[in-house]
């Protein structure tokens, strides 16, 4: 029972965690659903109860979503917007209370059924989309019962500090709700890289292993556990020269990210003195509060969008808009603040000005740019905003999903009016610089076009590769074909440089690639000078580039260049750089 054990599960997110365990238990919904039939009188009461229980639902999900949005974790939020939308779909609302009336059963009874149906439906197939689907709609299904039940609290929020949390598997809600404080790491039985779960843990920092047979766990009953989230191991009753060697390895973990924090102070240059700079990307007033710990460059992406997820009525507020952006002007204390136009659509729509139609392909249709100037309204008061903010700072406008250049010469009609409005009221304002983002193959096909319209451009590569590889980057089953580092992405790149450069137009870089340090040499070499990625990765980006020499770079990039799969430039980086690159990435 004392003798250490140790079993091998999937490492989904890094990190060393020492704790005791913690079995998290899903409640059995089966066991305690009542049913009854009700009568017609009665039909119009369940409907009330169980609108009541949707309403409870959405509060419960906007209040984790505000929580998330402080803690900066971005993706997560997104996340869970996917849950708040799940509220509106036809199944939960006008099939639900359909049938209702046609069963004349109560509420959990009829609501229990409809979603063992569709259960049933989608265990047919085993697509891993359909699959997190599943997953996602048996999460909110246990919320709305439980609400139906007055239960009010999930046990994942009251579990003790210092707690390894074992379950068969964990639904993205309660990872959600996990306090990296109390929760020192997640291990599960069902679970992939790419499961919504996983995207949280990673956001959060918690480590997080899955594969392991949780009931083999609780045979054991070990009275302290070790998990390795980069190695996957999953260590019971460790002997003390375990304990000993996974407390200092954890410990020169934290000594690093210290270091590193530390070492933020120093400015990007490269060994053979190129000045670069490494900025942030915002999505909530907590990532300002981290710009002067990580000492960014600036603010090289304002995601307006995540700001209205936190208050919906930012979108219709000039003044709330305002004093947001202000706040952003603020904290960047005289550095270049870039601010986003709203880009919504793909998996960012607010209901509340989409159709109830959804679109059949909603990345390739009214997002971003498409949006806003079919909501001119939104845009003006957002550039409104934007202009009366920009009198306190360096600020630039950035516009997202730019496919055609005559969607850049119809803003500036709208930001021509817009100027008009605040000059014959006096407002005060100042023009800005402004920018196009690079998401589509069209934008970099055209960028000696586009070069004579804009002030600067900005490459998001989460984009790019989507749109050039033609890849759904939110659908898990092609996760093994998603790379920042295509040879076809690094030549669209490469030829969007050379063209600005031409032009005299500064050329950054965000997303995906900007924040991992391998890439870092490779984007040196392109020619990229200027990086913008999340606060925390600020750091290690640039240790990495007071390690490069720009010749250097240049020439590994030239070699990358000839590569014909992601696999052999991968390869490539990994053995040239390994010995600069730190240990996690």
């Amino acid at each position: 029972m004392d003798e250490e054990i140790r079993l091998q599960g999937a490492p989904l997110s890094k990190g060393i965690a020492i704790g005791v365990p913690f079995f998290l238990h899903a409640p059995i919904i089966e066991e305690n659903i009542p049913e009854f039939s009700i009568a017609v009188s009665e039909i119009d009461n369940e409907i009330d109860r169980y609108r009541r229980a949707l309403f409870s639902s959405r509060k419960d999900l906007e209040e984790l979503q505000n929580n998330l949005v402080k803690e900066g974790s971005s993706e997560a939020v997104g996340i869970i917007d996917t849950h708040i939308q799940m509220l509106d779909d036809p199944m939960m609302t006008v099939h639900m209370e359909e049938r209702i009336r046609q069963t004349h059963q109560n509420t959990e009874a009829v609501f229990h059924s409809v979603i063992r149906d569709y259960q049933k439906r989608f265990s047919k197939h085993t697509d891993a989309v359909f699959q997190e689907r599943l997953t996602d709609v048996m999460d909110l299904s246990k919320r709305i019962l439980n609400h139906l039940n007055h239960v009010k609290k999930t046990p994942i929020q009251d579990i003790p500090p210092n707690s390894i949390v074992f379950a068969k598997e964990i639904v993205p809600s309660d990872t959600a709700a996990a306090q990296a404080s109390r929760v020192m790491a997640i291990v599960t039985q069902i679970g992939g890289g790419t499961s919504h779960a996983a995207l949280i843990a990673r956001a959060k920092g918690i480590p997080f292993v899955a594969s392991i047979d949780v009931k083999l766990i609780q045979d054991i009953k070990g009275k302290c556990i070790i998990v390795d989230g980069v190695s996957g191991d999953v260590i019971i009753n460790p002997t003390p020269e375990t304990l000993a060697k996974y407390r200092k390895l954890k410990s020169r973990l934290q000594a690093k990210e210290k270091l590193l924090q530390k070492n933020s102070n120093f400015c990007a240059k490269t060994i053979d003195g190129y000045s670069v700079q490494v900025m942030a990307n915002v999505g909530s007033m907590h990532d300002l509060d981290l710009l002067d710990k990580h000492k960014a460059s600036g603010i090289g992406l304002v995601r307006t969008e995540y700001f209205f997820l936190q208050d919906s009525h930012f979108l219709l507020s000039e003044k709330e808009q305002c004093a947001s952006y202000e706040k952003c002007i603020e904290k960047a204390a005289g550095l270049p603040v870039i601010i986003r136009v709203f880009d919504f659509g793909g998996d960012k729509f607010p209901d509340l000005f989409f159709s109830k139609e959804k679109e059949a392909n909603p990345f390739l249709g009214c997002r971003g740019i498409r949006f806003l100037l079919k909501n001119k309204e939104i845009l003006k008061i957002q550039l409104r905003a934007i202009l009366r903010a920009s009198v306190k700072g360096d600020v630039r406008i950035l516009l997202p999903l730019v496919a055609d250049i005559t969607e850049i010469r119809e803003i500036k009609k709208v930001l021509g009016e817009v100027t008009k409005e605040l000059s014959l009221q006096n407002e005060p304002y100042k023009l800005v610089p402004m920018g196009c983002m690079v998401e589509v193959p069209s934008a970099a096909m055209m960028a000696d076009i586009l070069a004579k319209e804009v002030d600067f451009f900005s490459i998001g590569t989460n984009d790019l590769m989507q749109y050039t590889l033609a890849i759904d980057r939110s659908n898990p089953s092609i996760e093994y074909l998603h790379s920042p580092i295509h040879p076809s992405l690094l030549r669209m790149i490469k030829m969007l440089i050379v063209e600005a450069k031409f032009q005299n137009k500064p050329v950054s870089i965000c997303g995906e690639i900007a924040s991992n340090p391998l890439f870092v040499p490779l984007l040196l070499g392109l020619g990229i000078r200027c990086f913008s990625c999340p606060p925390r990765y600020i750091s290690v980006v640039k240790q990495m580039i007071r390690k490069c020499y720009v010749i250097e770079a240049y020439q590994a990039a030239q070699d990358a260049l000839a590569f014909g799969t992601s696999e052999e430039i991968y390869g490539f980086l990994k053995e040239k750089y390994a010995r600069i690159v730190p240990d996690e990435f």
